[in-house]
């Protein structure tokens, strides 16, 4: 981890901070009404888990720009553009997002968690999954992309050798994430219907990925820079 540039928050941080906390807003348990009786209650604190994970995901990405927005301290033209695109991206991203949690935990529990969202034919599970990773690829790849700005801006931030491999590194993790997208979506049009829930439950693979990426950062950057 490099020095922090930022020491204050810029507009364009603000304005990242509100667009991501209205996201949420949008995630919430009950938005069209409050429940009348106790089972209306009942079942509407039963979407509580679908709203905590997409709820974590949002954060993944929010903390991330804020990572690289007080490393770095950019608000060049680049910089605003490609967090633009993600504010655009999470915006249009937060309906799919809740959908396929929402899907993917009913179908753990047999239907117990409900799912507002009936997917009925493999056909638009296949469209879903497209939608869903389509989303996940972009704002993975926007943040490869903000870190490769900087790292292109290596010399004008002054960075020192270790800082701009870990820079370098970081772009790339997130490409690859990015990249987990897409095969997602490969595997959505490839499976048959008896393997396709592959195609979703192959995200589960990055939980092993982050850790491996980053224990293989470290050691070529002991490597290297010892």
């Amino acid at each position: 981890m490099g020095p922090r540039r930022s020491r204050a928050l810029t507009r364009l941080d603000t304005f990242t901070d509100a667009a991501f906390a209205f996201a949420v807003t949008m995630l919430a348990i009950s938005i069209d009404e409050i429940p009348g009786s106790y089972p209306e209650l009942i079942e509407a604190l039963k979407g509580a888990p679908a709203f905590i994970v997409s709820f974590a995901m949002l954060l993944l990405y929010w903390r991330a720009h804020q990572t690289w927005s007080e490393r770095f301290g950019l608000d060049d033209l680049p910089s605003v553009l490609l967090t633009a695109a993600l504010i655009v991206v999470v915006m249009i991203y937060v309906y799919p997002l809740k959908i396929m949690f929402g899907a993917g935990l009913s179908s753990v529990s047999g239907g117990w968690l409900p799912s507002n969202f009936d997917i009925e034919t493999h056909y638009r599970f296949r469209v879903v999954a497209t939608i869903f990773s389509i989303g996940f690829a972009c704002l993975s790849g926007i943040i490869a992309a903000l870190y490769l700005h900087a790292w292109r801006k290596r010399s004008e931030l002054e960075m020192s050798a270790p800082e701009a491999f870990d820079t370098a590194a970081e772009s790339l993790a997130w490409a690859i994430v990015a990249g987990w997208g897409g095969l997602s979506i490969l595997l959505a049009w490839t499976l048959n219907a008896d393997w396709l829930p592959l195609a979703v439950w192959i995200y589960c693979g990055l939980a092993v990925f982050g850790p491996a990426f980053d224990f293989f950062q470290r050691r070529v950057a002991r490597k290297r820079f010892a």
